[in-house]
């Protein structure tokens, strides 16, 4: 054996097969056609444990070079040959490239480092940040260091696929209906633009024309239906029937209780929960689900945050607020490794029998609690003392994957309009979240939030990639799954 066989051997026998690379990733790199440049942020003066992540780079990036000679690779000191380093700082952020401060000892003193744990790869046309630190609620420095280890490959994979992608497959956003405002799903949405083609979808825009009207949804393999408002009529479901049913793919983040939240949290401090009759409990009966006109409360939850004291005294207090219920993704390939999940005032869902297979993607804890409607929810209640022995209920189901075959809602029944090719059962899947607001971001002065992010206790919850990753399910992408 020559030594570089050597190496290579020792390095596929390592423990953990660190250095092996998934078979998707080298398919992805002997695909490559066009050089691709890669920048690596992470370099000058780094803590010890960045330099354990740069190393673990390192040895990815050689593992790599092993199947293409299409990368070209340069790992840059940010902070080389520049004397005024608040101006880079603001820079870097500029470009979305965002610092991380690590406090370390130093010879018995504490010592500031800024480094920026990102890379950049570029094919001369598209170019794509790769965030190398992946931050999850609750992790320690030590925790987040070994996550963002394990995921590196699947962030370069990530990339490379965005770069190599020729053909971009369709997807629609329902904007009928009363669903989310655009810019409330605009950080969700640009994050799916490198990966799918977007388009929005009125399905009252052609209403003396259904047939017309479902043509062009059938030309979608997915239909995104956030946080819908306004009742659904026979038709319109008919509609939404047949592009099921016909093999197209449907995601559902749907409220069955309605509160108003801005009457919540207003100086008056509460609100009633009411049905959102949306007209759909049939159509979701036929495919096996109910959704529950109840709520949930969670003894495992996210704060909200309350205002105390007057004027000059007024502290902002986060609190625990069993409303908004923090969630971890079952052990699903779409939930594997993502951090908790944010709902806000979610209900049950129940599976029914059916033709279709369910499979419970997330719920709450094993403390939880189920509230009939209507009811007023008043803001106090974050204040009071919780009873955790009211808080008796096993895990709830909040989310589910329903595959298989799915028999049209509309079998036997009379048709709102005649349609010639009426499809009466098909293979299809559909992902349905009892949360309206699941994929909706904050907004900071009119802009965008990240999704997830929560302006008033700082905290990232896992919603967007865990939304990402139910789109790639739905559309068939299980590579950027598995790795």
């Amino acid at each position: 054996l020559t030594a570089a066989q050597w190496i290579d051997i020792r390095l596929d026998f390592t423990q953990d097969q660190r250095y092996t690379l998934n078979s998707s990733t080298i398919k992805i790199l002997k695909s490559l056609e066009t050089p691709i440049k890669i920048d690596i942020f992470l370099s000058g003066k780094l803590p010890a444990d960045y330099l354990r992540l740069l190393a673990e780079i390192q040895g990815l990036i050689q593992s790599m070079e092993a199947y293409t000679d299409q990368i070209i690779i340069e790992y840059i000191d940010p902070f080389e040959d520049t004397s005024n380093s608040s101006e880079l700082i603001d820079e870097m952020k500029q470009y979305g490239i965002s610092p991380e401060y690590i406090i370390s000892e130093k010879n018995q003193a504490l010592e500031q480092i800024v480094v920026f744990p990102w890379a950049i790869v570029n094919d001369g046309n598209k170019t794509f940040r790769i965030p190398l630190i992946t931050n999850k609620l609750g992790d320690s420095r030590q925790e987040k260091l070994n996550r963002s280890i394990a995921q590196i490959e699947f962030k370069f994979f990530d990339a490379f696929f965005k770069l190599n992608r020729k053909q971009k497959k369709t997807l629609a956003v329902l904007t009928s209906h009363g669903t989310s405002d655009n810019i409330k799903i605009t950080d969700l949405m640009k994050d799916l633009h490198p990966y799918y083609k977007l388009a929005s979808f009125d399905l009252k825009a052609l209403e003396k024309d259904p047939i017309k009207t479902l043509e062009n949804l059938n030309r979608f393999e997915l239909l995104v239906i956030s946080n819908p408002k306004n009742t659904f009529s026979k038709k319109e479901k008919y509609l939404i029937d047949q592009h099921l049913v016909n093999g197209g793919k449907q995601i559902w983040m749907i409220n069955p209780v309605a509160i108003n939240r801005d009457s919540l949290l207003n100086l008056k401090g509460n609100a009633v929960a009411l049905r959102n009759e949306l007209n759909l409990a049939n159509l979701f009966f036929k495919y096996g689900f109910r959704l529950e006109k109840n709520l949930v409360k969670d003894l495992y939850c996210a704060p909200i945050v309350l205002a105390t004291g007057t004027q000059n005294q007024t502290q902002y207090l986060p609190i625990p607020w069993p409303y908004y219920p923090l969630v971890q993704p079952n052990n699903h390939l779409i939930g594997n490794g993502i951090s908790n999940l944010w709902f806000k005032f979610p209900s049950t869902i129940d599976t029914l029998k059916s033709t279709a297979k369910k499979i419970v993607l997330v719920g709450t804890s094993d403390f939880s609690q189920k509230i009939k409607i209507p009811i007023n929810i008043e803001l106090k209640e974050a204040s009071e003392k919780l009873i955790t022995s009211s808080f008796n209920h096993p895990s709830q189901t909040l989310g589910i994957l329903v595959s298989g075959t799915l028999k049209s809602a509309f079998e036997n029944r009379v048709k709102p309009f005649e349609l010639n090719n009426h499809v009466e059962k098909g293979e299809t899947e559909m992902i349905v979240f009892s949360d309206g607001t699941l994929a909706e971001n904050q907004l900071d002065k009119g802009n965008p939030l990240e999704l997830g992010y929560d302006k008033w206790t700082n905290n990232l919850y896992g919603n967007k990639v865990f939304l990402k990753n139910s789109i790639h399910y739905l559309m068939n992408d299980y590579d950027l799954l598995k790795i």
